[in-house]
């Protein structure tokens, strides 16, 4: 059986608030992929709502419930186009505001990742750190997906933990800043290697009030090679075909041909002292 996906990266803009013209986009950019054979699809943090809000109340007023209709729009767009989708937004849970990343494929919602690791930037001053509720981890018809959003990438255990509870692939919405030039160039990869699990990156390239995104999205392989990426700010989606069960195992066969388990699965040696 074949386990080669075609998966992309959506490095797209957003219009704050304007949660219509970006379903709009979204439907189109979507719709180009699915043309083109993709099967999984990541979305920028907080596509669907903007990300630069001043404060709570502003940020409430165009976040979105999981019931909702605009996810419903966006789960009806999967089934229609047999296409995973990775879909960040200001999510509203009765008092609770979130910042989220929605999984969603043509059978529904798969599942969703709220952000716990919040920056003092942006919306992330005023959104609520969820209460712990398992590893962002879901089950997909293309294998096991795991979600962190942007700034999460910094830190280590997050993606370990993730890698750790079977994730093929991560994906990785975020509104990266241009001054944010060393976690594009640097953390990903060796997220991605240090773990053994593909990384898929979704960035906007376009500015919200006086900030300037970077753009820089990428698909990278657990062995850290970078399949495809942008580092422009400019408009582009990013395809890549990835081979899940080369690395399933989380083994690195080295050039004489001898297997290197990762540090979790090697057992110490007895030591004399």
């Amino acid at each position: 059986m074949d386990s080669s996906r075609s998966v992309a990266v959506a490095q797209i803009g957003c219009v704050p608030g304007d949660i219509g013209a970006n379903l709009r986009r979204i439907t189109e950019t979507a719709e180009a992929a699915a043309s083109a054979g993709v099967e999984l699809i990541v979305f920028p943090e907080c596509g669907l709502t903007g990300y630069l809000f001043d404060s709570r109340g502003e940020a409430e007023a165009v976040a979105i419930a999981a019931d909702g209709p605009e996810l419903a729009t966006v789960a009806e767009l999967s089934a229609r186009l047999n296409l995973h989708l990775v879909v960040g937004a200001l999510e509203k849970d009765g008092d609770g505001l979130y910042n989220s990343a929605f999984v969603i494929g043509p059978e529904g919602h798969a599942g969703v990742h709220r952000k716990a690791h919040l920056p003092p930037l942006g919306a992330d001053r005023f959104v609520d750190e969820p209460p712990a509720s398992g590893v962002s981890v879901f089950d997909t018809p293309l294998g096991r997906l795991g979600v962190m959003i942007c700034y999460e990438t910094r830190f280590p255990e997050i993606a370990r933990t993730l890698a750790l509870s079977g994730a093929d692939i991560i994906a990785v919405p975020t509104v990266w800043s241009v001054q944010s030039r060393i976690l594009a160039e640097h953390f990903v990869r060796v997220r991605a290697a240090e773990n053994l699990v593909h990384l898929l990156v979704a960035n906007r390239p376009d500015s919200e009030k006086t900030t300037d995104f970077l753009g820089f999205s990428q698909i990278v392989a657990p062995d850290g090679e970078v399949l495809a990426v942008q580092q422009a700010r400019c408009e582009e989606v990013l395809t890549a075909r990835i081979d899940l069960d080369r690395f399933r195992g989380k083994r690195l066969v080295s050039d004489d041909g001898v297997s290197i388990a990762p540090l979790e699965d090697r057992r110490p040696s007895t030591y004399a002292l």
